[in-house]
């Protein structure tokens, strides 16, 4: 099989019609001049993944057909596979089309639609009928989309007729998924005995982030070639070569760290602004968001804001600033004590003869958020909101308050694993970027004197286990228990994950990383009875 095929591991953004159209175009000309025979770019090329109800937007529909014809216009001399949304009546679907010599001469429609955890797509998409096999010059190719590889049939109706498999996909990273994902499309060469070409979408879209990681595997289910993880690539690839490439070594925590990186620039950057805003307490949740931030903006575009208050530890506030110096980034120190005394004073009459509680402490939290909300209003700031997955889970954050900000950058981040990353960061770095005081300081709200986060909640070893095993696994109390948790933490645990449904639904879209985050691929009741 003498062919030379580019796999264009391209980073589009939704709705961006035009743009992705000349990223398309470029990749094209780069091809063609290497001499490609074929080109092949990533699920729903044209209009980004996923595009939601834009896709029910018929002038959408329109301009993205356009864009596929001036597309098709470009390809002289080459071949090229691209997705884009094709209408056929009242219906529209989820597509593929082979371009040769300025015309598209084939259209496959997806067959399996996912309709589980992030994926909507028979809200918008009606599902193709058959797997079909072209003829390209000499050489039989079946095309299929992202899904249809992950089910044994479209691959296996294909591979009897075809001399290549080329799929398209748009498949969303959590830790642990390149793994899964490699195994599986080497199986599908091997059993089919003919060699695929997978090519997925890289970039953030909202709270998803698309690993790249595109392949091309012989028919002895052997890897030939591997585009880059977690950023744009382009990669010539020769089918008659069966030189084989070692795996790359898998790392959970360095994917993790690139994935947010990458999610926290895409999202700023696409949604147009450039700085970013994060209040800075000393603490290391905080400190590893203004990390992230650094490294995916630059440390022009990051300003760190310490607020403390009487409260407030000399400690935490020498760690902040020597983060920020450390970084390199902005860093402003607003103290909060008069504002917090005019509002004691303002609701005294209102408050008289109540004991201070937790009232008094999330009102220092409310503050804060109104004085990073208010400088992002003045300067065009982004705020990040700094909570991790563990304390969005059971409710240890305050809504108007932490919570406030347009992109919780760690909300999947179970605070284990932001213990890891902080690790990680330090040791490739080869120094203490984020200091050795914020990482074994007991972690603090700092809300009250003396407080520490296991006044509220069981060690953050045993709280990860138990909601790991409650939301990404689904299981129920019972098998929690049986892990040898102590009942009372299980049922304390669950309880309070279930009966904080309302402040999720209220936070800020955050970046996944796990199989199951908050947010659109966990939909849950917020009134609901259901324990366990």
């Amino acid at each position: 099989m003498n062919i030379r095929v580019a796999v264009a591991q391209i980073n589009t953004t939704v709705g961006d019609l035009e743009g992705n159209a000349q990223k398309v175009i470029s990749s094209i000309k780069k091809a063609r001049g290497q001499n490609a025979d074929l080109v092949v770019f990533p699920e729903l090329t044209i209009t980004g993944y996923p595009p939601k109800d834009l896709l029910l937007k018929s002038d959408f529909i329109s301009k993205n057909l356009e864009k596929l014809k001036e597309i098709a216009h470009e390809a002289d001399n080459i071949s090229v596979v691209l997705g884009f949304v094709d209408s056929r009546g009242k219906n529209i679907y989820n597509a593929a089309a082979l371009i040769q010599n300025r015309k598209v001469i084939g259209v496959q429609h997806k067959l399996n639609l996912p309709n589980y955890d992030v994926f909507d797509e028979k809200r918008y998409f009606k599902a193709g009928k058959e797997a079909l096999v072209f003829d390209l010059d000499s050489l039989r190719v079946g095309i299929n989309i992202c899904e249809d590889i992950w089910v044994e049939n479209p691959v296996k109706i294909q591979a009897e007729r075809a001399d290549l498999i080329v799929n398209i996909s748009a498949s969303p990273f959590y830790a642990g998924k390149t793994r899964i994902r490699r195994e599986l499309i080497s199986r599908r060469a091997m059993e089919s005995n003919t060699p695929i070409i997978y090519v997925n979408l890289v970039g953030g879209q909202d709270d998803l982030v698309f690993d790249g990681g595109s392949y091309i595997f012989n028919g002895d289910g052997r890897l030939i070639a591997e585009c880059k993880h977690l950023e744009e690539d382009f990669l010539m690839g020769d089918l008659t070569k069966n030189e084989i490439i070692p795996e790359r070594e898998e790392n959970l925590t360095r994917e993790i760290h690139d994935a947010l990186v990458l999610g926290i620039r895409d999202y700023v950057r696409k949604n147009g602004f450039r700085k970013v805003i994060i209040g800075l307490s000393g603490g290391i949740d905080s400190s590893l968001t203004a990390v992230l931030a650094m490294e995916a903006l630059g440390r022009e575009n990051v300003l760190g804001v310490s607020m403390p208050s009487r409260i407030s530890s000399r400690g935490s506030l020498d760690d902040a600033r020597k983060l920020s110096k450390n970084l390199g980034i902005g860093h402003r120190i607003i103290p909060i004590g008069g504002i917090f005394d005019a509002y004691i004073e303002t609701l005294s009459e209102e408050f008289k003869d109540t004991e201070q509680d937790i009232t008094e402490e999330n009102i220092q939290a409310r503050i804060r958020g109104n004085i990073l909300m208010a400088l992002s209003n003045k300067f065009g700031y982004l705020v990040l909101s700094t909570g991790n997955k563990s304390e969005l889970a059971v409710g240890y954050c305050t809504l108007y308050g932490d919570m406030s900000g347009g992109l919780a950058a760690i909300s999947d981040v179970p605070k284990t694993t932001v213990y890891k990353l902080a690790e990680y960061i330090n040791r490739i770095n080869k120094k203490a970027i984020i200091p050795e005081d914020i990482m074994t300081k007991e972690p603090s709200a700092e809300l009250r004197e003396g407080q520490k986060d296991t006044d509220s909640l069981p060690p953050y070893e045993v709280l990860d286990l138990i909601l790991h095993t409650y939301i990404e696994k689904n299981k129920g109390i019972g098998d929690i228990i049986d892990l040898g948790i102590d009942e009372g933490i299980v049922r304390e645990v669950i309880h309070r994950v279930d009966h904080n449904e309302y402040k999720r639904q209220q936070a800020p879209v955050g970046i996944r990383i796990t199989p199951k985050a908050f947010g659109f691929g966990r939909r849950m009741p917020i009134t609901n009875r259901y324990e366990g």
